[in-house]
């Protein structure tokens, strides 16, 4: 477990799956991530690489060469390589092994690189082809933060806050939550998004065309906030279990692409906003997340 620490803040990651695992308020002694009851959802804030979602038929083809990879992608369930730079900043480091060329056949090198800035953690996401043909991956977040701040509060108490909108445009997603080509309006009451058991029936809230790439977690209840800035990706899902569990939490999710959809075929370049990187490039897709007091 690596630590970035300042005056305000103690963050703890992982090295299995670069994944953030603690994120504490030396102020209130508040834990503002998820810890990961297997009862519910034995995750924290899994890293997605190098796809986001399911695939049709758990498969996908390069060249009409077919690979099965398991949701999400390897990333989170992988040791990754640290390297420390400093107290407050640390990456993490994954290539490619026989393991991942099973699954994906690209040489690559992907860095996670979190930073500590008073009470903000910036996770930047560097990816980078070192193959000689074009490579196709995907990235996201699916950081998972507490809710219940205080005492005697309830899921029901929070909402998610967007800027700049009245509604959101949510993806519609079939039975097994594989992406269709549907869209329809989610209200949104003065910018806010309620949670809801009704709100997370159907799964997750994914949504596209945000004119502010921000959302807010706030309660009714206290002035706290946890907001997360994603400039860099284009597509934000909100998911929690809650209709099947009064498990306090609600993930923030930002990707870069989005689940294959039955429409779709195999083709892993014919996928919804797949990134592509011709061969010796790389490119940083960061988000931040700032907790308010």
């Amino acid at each position: 477990m690596q630590v970035l620490e300042n005056e305000m803040f103690r963050v703890e990651i992982n090295e299995l799956g670069a994944e953030l695992s603690s994120f504490r308020s030396k102020t209130t002694g508040t834990e503002y991530v998820w810890q990961a009851d297997p009862a519910v959802w034995k995750r924290h804030a899994p890293i997605l690489f190098p796809i986001v979602g399911r695939l049709k038929d758990k498969t996908y083809t390069v060249g009409g060469k077919a690979y099965e990879i398991t949701q999400h992608g390897f990333g989170r369930d992988l040791e990754w390589q640290v390297g420390r730079e400093g107290d407050t900043c640390v990456a993490f480091r994954l290539e490619p092994s026989e393991f991942t060329k099973k699954m994906y056949p690209w040489d690559f090198v992907c860095t996670v690189r979190y930073t500590l800035d008073g009470a903000s953690l910036k996770k930047e996401h560097i990816t980078e082809n070192r193959s000689d043909t074009a490579m196709y991956y995907e990235v996201g977040g699916h950081d998972g933060y507490t809710l219940c701040w205080e005492d005697g509060e309830q899921v029901t108490d929070y909402y998610v806050a967007f800027e700049g909108t009245d509604k959101l445009c949510r993806i519609v997603t079939d039975e097994a939550v594989m992406l269709t080509e549907e869209r329809t309006g989610v209200p949104l009451e003065n910018g806010r998004l309620p949670l809801s058991r009704a709100l997370f029936a159907n799964d997750a809230v994914m949504t596209e065309g945000l004119p502010v790439r921000r959302a807010t977690i706030g309660c009714t209840k206290n002035s706290r906030s946890v907001t997360m800035d994603f400039t860099d990706f284009d597509y934000f899902a909100v998911w929690s279990p809650y209709k099947d569990t009064a498990a306090p939490f609600v993930c923030l999710e930002p990707w870069s692409t989005l689940p294959d959809g039955l429409y779709l075929d195999h083709a892993i370049e014919n996928k919804v906003g797949v990134r592509v990187l011709q061969p010796g490039r790389s490119e940083t897709l960061a988000f931040t997340t700032t907790v308010s007091e």
